[in-house]
């Protein structure tokens, strides 16, 4: 079995009676290091039907008590955040975490957000392709200079620039629509699939299409890295306590029929989880992180022993 870079999300989101505090993000962080993922990332909601902790508050926080895992956002809302103040912080946390970040970004689909920051949720595309755009050309760079439909930025200096060079690799989240692949051929680095939105099916054949937008717009393939983010998951050997965890946990938390959830994640044995995680990589992932949403910590052990061995 091929190599398959495994990470975990943060969990800043409540889910069910769970509530995370300090102590208990920042010890999961050191957990995640010491136990040898590869990545840990913060997903991004300005208001949701839970609680969530602030994306960028606690990368930062999580940047301070680690030293090797790399971190990521997956994905920040650059529209509803401004992608200036946007390349701002995501500047600032690659130079906190000594070069370590992965810039995810994406529009979002939850009207909420665009309610709350007072942005036309109509307008998510446009601002978001010209986001992008002023990411990919200015990111790294001293000052900008761009003239758009939703942003005209007359040579505004934003620095300091980050760590790495040109900048930290700029992931594209999304579910994968014509309009936004086009977008990731264009400006991104790589595509962060939804592993509850798409099937390996999907990513198989939705990766062929991007990859062939590349090679058209003249960029290549080279470096170019597809992610599968948000793989919920819950391992036992208990079957009827995993789906349990779907029905009266995960499903309501994220307003999805349970039914639909139980098909496309790893809720049961580690070996279940495997076989998932191996048809995904074989559809071309090249990193998935997962998100266990019960045990927190008791769940990452258990991914450390049983499954991450399976992709060394």
């Amino acid at each position: 079995m091929r190599k398959l870079l495994l990470g975990v999300h943060s969990p800043v989101m409540g889910i069910g009676d769970q509530e995370f505090g300090r102590e208990q993000i920042l010890s999961s962080a050191r957990l995640a290091e010491k136990l040898g993922f590869d990545s840990l990332s913060v997903n991004d909601h300005i208001s949701y039907r839970t609680s969530w902790l602030d994306s960028l508050e606690t990368l930062a926080a999580v940047a301070a008590v680690t030293d090797r895992i790399r971190i990521a956002t997956s994905i920040l809302n650059v529209v509803v955040r401004n992608p200036i103040v946007s390349m701002k912080a995501l500047s600032s946390i690659d130079i906190l975490s000594s070069g370590r970040l992965i810039a995810g970004i994406g529009p979002g689909s939850h009207k909420g957000d665009y309610l709350a920051a007072g942005v036309p949720f109509e307008e998510r595309w446009g601002r978001f392709r010209e986001s992008t755009e002023i990411l990919s050309r200015f990111w790294g760079k001293d000052s900008i200079d761009y003239r758009g439909r939703f942003y005209k930025i007359e040579n505004i200096p934003v620095t300091p620039i980050p760590l790495q060079k040109p900048h930290p690799p700029l992931m594209v989240g999304s579910w994968g629509s014509e309009q936004i692949l086009r977008i990731i051929a264009k400006f991104g680095d790589g595509w962060m699939a939804s592993a509850y939105n798409a099937t390996p099916n999907d990513l198989k054949e939705k990766s062929d299409i991007l990859l062939s937008y590349k090679e058209e717009s003249g960029r290549g393939r080279a470096g170019f890295e597809i992610s599968v983010m948000t793989m919920f998951c819950y391992i036992t050997s208990d079957k009827q306590r995993a789906l349990r965890m779907i029905r009266e946990t995960l499903a309501p938390t994220l307003g999805r029929p349970p039914e639909e959830l139980e098909k496309a994640l790893p809720f049961g044995d580690s070996k279940e989880c495997i076989e998932r995680l191996r048809k995904f990589s074989e559809a071309g992932a090249h990193r998935i992180h997962l998100w266990p949403i019960g045990n927190y910590a008791e769940q990452l052990e258990i991914l450390a022993k049983e499954v991450l061995p399976a992709f060394e």
